[in-house]
């Protein structure tokens, strides 16, 4: 059996739960990343509060946040996967609307860090869990589909959340978010299953992957071998191999993207209209970037697929810097198309490690690991900035760092684990 054949044959059921991801990513991205552009400072103004403050807000909150979504795999050990999927949809919703109805600084504060924390842990851990299960040997291709929302939500967010604030206000705008999470939730409650088992289904829409996966598992179940825990994942090297190396394509991408704007607009001399259109066009290329970066995952293992994505961004930001324009436009294509793989690999490679059954647990070790990683971007902007000028020297620190990052999985050794790898 091929495990490597790139097959679109998901089934309709499967199709489901790949969409349901891509919804479920889009929140991820819009609010709790690039919403926050939006957000932040049209807050300060419907609130009349230092828009400084609130930006100081937003980096420790998003720490916390990493660190309390990490124990979302215990909860999924103890109530099940679905129903803490649904619960933490729902708590997310009201978390939102209480978020966007704050009366204080400090209940903006808390709010905020309980709205980044219950939709990262639905969209990230708990959507992720579900798509190991349905998806266990075709994992790659169906991470790339599903990082589609991160896309979309790059593209569109801003669109959407400032046509709701000019018609009403950010209070509305936010509380209109929170009423589509609550909807997506009663959906998820009603047509998603947290295995293809339960749903009548086979993982992979594939009878004979089934075979192999219940026989391996069952005769796991037969030496009474036990599950992760935290411990076991937090000493295991992998588990901060994968976390490091998939930080340091975060962080690259973090440093660059936050930047651009500016970039475009003092070196390519840009007006603000045209720099944001580029930005736009970047996060469409994405789109298809993050299909066909899967497509390679399936193809050729999530290991050399993200080794060779850590030289795309390598080159990708070196053509960027370019002075020649056609160079800068070969690196904007090259970034915009890296930005779409860059969510797909970690995932894919907690699942192939680490299978279904262990896939909660490590991957929000991992998931905190790469968090952690990618908010030093601001860190080292700031120090890079404080002893250069311009953008080359940290555009160059970053391209290196993506480098770095495909090139410390050369020398991890990883075996598909049970439900993951089927010849």
């Amino acid at each position: 059996m091929d495990q490597n054949k790139v097959s679109y044959n998901f089934g309709r059921k499967g199709w489901t739960v790949i969409c349901y991801e891509i919804i479920l990513l889009f929140f991820m991205t819009g609010l709790t990343v690039d919403g926050l552009n939006i957000i932040v400072p049209q807050m300060a103004a419907f609130r009349g509060w230092d828009v400084n403050v609130l930006l100081s807000i937003s980096t420790p909150a998003g720490i916390i946040a990493l660190f309390l979504v990490m124990f979302w795999g215990k909860f999924i050990e103890k109530f099940g996967l679905k129903q803490v999927t649904v619960v933490t949809i729902f708590l997310a919703a009201v978390a939102t609307i209480l978020y966007g109805n704050s009366v204080s600084v400090a209940m903006y504060a808390v709010t905020l860090v309980a709205m980044v924390t219950l939709i990262n842990a639905f969209s990230v851990i708990c959507g992720f869990a579900i798509c190991t299960n349905w998806f266990p040997t075709k994992k790659g291709i169906v991470m790339g589909f599903t990082t589609i929302g991160m896309n979309l939500a790059s593209a569109c967010i801003s669109i959407i959340l400032n046509a709701l604030t000019n018609r009403f206000n950010i209070a509305i705008a936010l509380t209109v978010m929170g009423g589509v999470i609550a909807v997506v939730g009663v959906l998820v409650a009603l047509f998603i299953k947290s295995t293809p088992e339960e749903a009548g289904c086979y993982p992979d829409n594939d009878p004979k992957i089934a075979e192999l996966i219940h026989r391996e598992e069952d005769a796991l179940q037969a030496e009474n071998a036990k599950g992760l825990t935290y411990m076991e994942a937090l000493k295991d090297g992998k588990v901060w191999i994968f976390g490091i190396a998939y930080g340091f394509f975060g962080l690259a991408t973090v440093g660059i993207m936050s930047q651009l704007i500016g970039y475009f607009q003092e070196v390519r001399g840009f007006e603000m209209t045209a720099a944001l259109m580029v930005i736009t066009v970047a996060a469409i290329i994405g789109m298809l970037g993050s299909v066909l970066w899967g497509v390679v995952d399936q193809k050729l293992g999530t290991k050399t697929a993200s080794v060779l994505f850590g030289i795309w961004y390598f080159i990708g930001i070196i053509f960027l810097i370019m002075p020649n324009t056609i160079c800068m436009y070969i690196g904007i294509f090259m970034l915009g198309f890296a930005i779409g793989g860059n969510g797909n690999f970690a995932p894919s490679m907690a699942s192939y490690a680490f299978g279904r059954k262990n896939f909660a647990v490590s991957y929000s070790c991992v998931n905190t690991i790469v968090g952690i990683v990618r908010s030093l971007s601001f860190v080292m902007l700031a120090a890079l900035r404080s002893v250069t000028s311009g953008y080359t020297v940290p555009y160059l620190v970053f391209a290196v760092i993506s480098l770095l990052g495909g090139l410390m999985l050369i020398f991890v050794k990883v075996k598909g684990a049970v439900g993951a790898s089927m010849e």
